[in-house]
């Protein structure tokens, strides 16, 4: 019997290169034995909805998001078994999965993955009902996005990132959170956390080389910069040769944690405003199986 296939797109994504390349990857599959369906979002939500109706083992066998980073978790979070082999042909901004993973752009490279059938397993997190997969960020990276959402227009690019940047970067709101683990390990003071299980952030910075996908478990990387010189300084080693852990930046592993502060701050989940503090973040016991090279 067929191999059944999912394809959920986001059109404008890509500057409109997904339009495209979706058909293209659905061409390709289909020249491989697979039954295709492919679907096209309208706005945002639709990839989550779509998912929810349709991404099961009852009627596909592989999700495929063509978009970004903000498709791919709107997909994840509308599956209802998120250990369904999940597959992305990334058309974003950031792109970070792709570059962590090395995911191919091109949809015959994809199609022929997709057929191999390699996946690899990464956790599953959970802030309040939301699923992520790369980031919780809370402080400094979530009141950027916050601000992005308040004036974007249009598709996104990185130049769109830059006003939103600066906005926050030019106030340096001084954010106090509190870190508290399930095994009771307590961070406080912190300027900044980010709660990940990738190396690249933003397509840009990377993460300390510590910081790896770990089955079950997060990194939680804590800052304690307060100053914009500490932040420039962390910025340009994060660009150059990658961060380091240090007094100002410290990792620890976890499960489940809570995450308080001393005011409501603006926390983001794989890029997209989750909400504010406080907030409790658990992993899920089934993992993501994401197809790889």
């Amino acid at each position: 019997m067929p191999r059944r296939a999912l394809i959920l797109a986001n059109p404008i994504a890509g500057g409109g290169r997904a339009r495209a390349k979706a058909p293209a990857l659905r061409d390709a599959l289909a020249a491989r034995g697979f039954e295709v369906t492919l679907r096209f979002t309208e706005g945002k939500g639709d990839a989550r909805a779509f998912a929810a109706e349709s991404a099961s083992p009852q009627h596909c066998d592989v999700v495929v998001a063509v978009g970004g980073d903000g498709t791919l978790n709107e997909v994840l979070n509308g599956m209802p078994d998120p250990s369904l082999p999940l597959a992305q042909l990334p058309m974003g901004t950031a792109n970070v999965l792709a570059c962590e993973l090395h995911l191919p752009k091109s949809p015959e490279r994809l199609a022929a993955l997709i057929v191999a059938g390699r996946t690899r397993p990464l956790a599953v997190g959970v802030a309040g009902d939301r699923r992520f997969l790369l980031f919780a960020g809370v402080g400094l990276d979530g009141a950027m996005v916050e601000r992005l959402e308040q004036v974007r227009r249009g598709t996104l690019g990185k130049w769109k990132w830059v006003a939103p940047v600066l906005h926050v970067v030019r106030r340096l709101p001084a954010h106090d959170i509190r870190l508290t683990t399930e095994a009771g390990e307590q961070r406080s003071g912190l300027s900044e956390l980010l709660i990940t299980q990738v190396h690249q952030y933003g397509g840009v910075f990377r993460m300390p080389r510590e910081v790896c996908s770990r089955p079950g478990s997060f990194a939680a990387v804590c800052f304690r910069q307060r100053t914009r010189r500490a932040w420039l300084i962390a910025a340009f080693r994060a660009f150059t040769f990658g961060l380091r852990p240090g007094r100002d930046c410290e990792i620890l592993w976890l499960r489940e944690a809570r995450i308080e502060a001393s005011g409501p701050t603006p926390y983001q989940l794989d890029g997209d405003l989750g909400g504010h503090s406080p907030l409790t973040v658990t992993t899920l016991d089934r993992a993501a199986q994401i197809v790889v090279p």
